[in-house]
């Protein structure tokens, strides 16, 4: 949403005005099927939520576990992949990597479905992590080669769109096609009759495979300016200086502005903790504590994630321009703010509703309050608080830290809350709402810490110079600070 659009538009391309390498068609189709994969990856993400209980029936694990696989051995994977995929994809065939990546993945989820053991299932999500790293970082950079500066803005809009987008619509799809398997279990050649989460899986999983052939269509902006003139190539040859701001310049920036910096980065992390602890366990929690099937939760968390998670995403941004308008310097700060404490009441409200409707409410507002960073703070406030140099580097590291700190933590510890310390699967409700209300807090007291410096470091980053500055920066694979 407006986190993209302000990405999209930084000073990555304001040193230089290429025209577009190929038609506007065709850079049109591309974001399409960067759009498609990109809702099939949050549908191959979001789709455990909805198998916990059968799953544990069938390999018999308890909550922490799942946590483990739904949460810190995807992220760490993730964020282990992200940078020497993004490297693969500043030198190489974008298309090709992506189109691979997606495959992998795809072929990862369905191979979930024919797992027996633990273990098997944890090597399946590995490899969904591993090809998922690959799609932001690739999309991210395509998409800005194959647009003109004063186009991109919209092409990240469309394509970022499609995040809350995909998280409705894996619950909605992955909760009918259960309801389908439970009554009617297929049989697969070789391997039998699949058990109807196993069936979800591979039912999920194969049709990315379709979104990979796709994606060999889409054109490659580096093959079509071969032959580019050699202003055109210097252009790109001081592109390339600009990446090479080296990590110790990184760290030393940060430490002169470490206040700032610190509230950012761990308040969004613990943020996000807040995130994926409420919605890796929310449908688990309407089956344990009010009794219903996983494929109508599916349905009806599906439904609110697709209509106000984009609202929230539309009011967080619409929160950060209206305050940055009337000249508060954080106000980026002060969504994030506003957001956390949301988040964490609405989370509370969703697990101390006496019945499922009133909890449902409280689902919508923990929603839309799920967004507002990927609105309202996160890569705009990246952008506009780290020199042009090293933004991608400082995208990466956000990037790193949210998927560290939120998906790798959020949901493993309400699992390790509700088997080792409450010690009753039914007090899953209120491990949701400890996590949320304690890691809320830390992220409101960690983004208020960093209202008074905000404004410095600003200026900070608008003083900085390099030892040789170029004229212009990169779009690199690692500028894919984009939250989901």
């Amino acid at each position: 949403m407006r986190a993209e659009d302000n990405q999209s538009k930084g000073p990555a391309h304001e040193g230089h005005a290429e025209p577009p390498a190929v038609s506007a068609g065709r850079a049109w189709y591309a974001v399409g099927v960067l759009l498609v994969a990109y809702v099939f990856s949050i549908m191959d993400r979001q789709i455990l939520t909805l198998l916990v209980g059968p799953i544990q029936q069938t390999l018999h694990v308890n909550d922490t576990l799942m946590g483990m696989l739904h949460g810190f051995t995807f992220a760490a994977f993730y964020a282990l992949m992200g940078l020497p995929i993004a490297r693969i994809i500043d030198r190489g065939d974008r298309r090709l990597v992506i189109a691979i990546g997606i495959a992998m993945w795809s072929l990862a989820t369905a191979a979930g479905g024919l797992a027996t053991e633990y273990w098997h299932l944890l090597l399946a999500r590995i490899g969904v992590a591993i090809g998922e790293a690959v799609l932001l970082p690739g999309a991210v950079s395509l998409i800005a080669d194959l647009f003109a500066a004063n186009q991109r803005g919209r092409a990240m809009n469309v394509f970022g769109a499609s995040a809350p987008f995909g998280s409705g619509a894996g619950l909605i799809a992955g909760g009918l096609i259960l309801g389908i398997f439970t009554l009617a279990p297929p049989t697969l050649p070789g391997f039998g009759t699949l058990l109807p989460w196993q069936a979800t899986f591979v039912a999920l999983g194969l049709p990315g495979v379709i979104v990979a052939l796709f994606m060999l269509l889409v054109a490659e902006p580096r093959h079509a300016r071969r032959g580019s003139s050699d202003a055109e190539q210097h252009a790109g040859a001081r592109r390339e200086v600009a990446a090479s701001v080296p990590v110790s310049t990184v760290r030393r920036y940060i430490a002169e502005n470490r206040r700032t910096m610190v509230a950012l980065m761990l308040g969004a992390g613990f943020f996000y903790t807040c995130v994926y602890g409420w919605s890796a366990w929310a449908p688990t929690y309407f089956v344990r504590e009010f009794g219903w099937k996983y494929s109508q939760i599916g349905k009806a968390l599906g439904l609110l994630l697709a209509f106000v998670g984009p609202l929230g995403a539309l009011m967080g941004g619409w929160l950060g321009g209206y305050w940055k308008r009337r000249g508060v310097a954080h106000g980026y700060l002060r969504v994030a703010f506003v957001g956390s404490a949301g988040l964490a009441l609405s989370a509370i409200g969703i697990v101390s509703m006496p019945s499922a409707n009133l909890a449902l409410v409280f689902v919508a507002l923990a929603s839309c309050f799920s967004f507002f960073l990927f609105g309202g703070t996160g890569p705009a406030a990246i952008q506009e608080l780290s020199p042009g140099p090293m933004r991608g580097q400082f995208a990466a590291l956000y990037t790193g830290v949210l998927n560290l700190l939120g998906a790798g933590c959020g949901p493993v510890l309400v699992g390790l809350l509700t088997d080792y310390v409450l010690r009753n699967p039914m007090a899953i409700g209120r491990s949701i709402g400890i996590v949320c209300l304690v890691f809320g807090a830390i992220a409101c007291v960690l983004f208020r810490s960093g209202f008074a410096s905000y404004r410095d470091t600003l200026k900070n980053a608008a003083d900085w110079r390099p030892g040789r500055a170029p004229a212009s920066e990169p779009v690199t694979a690692k500028a894919s600070a984009v939250v989901h």
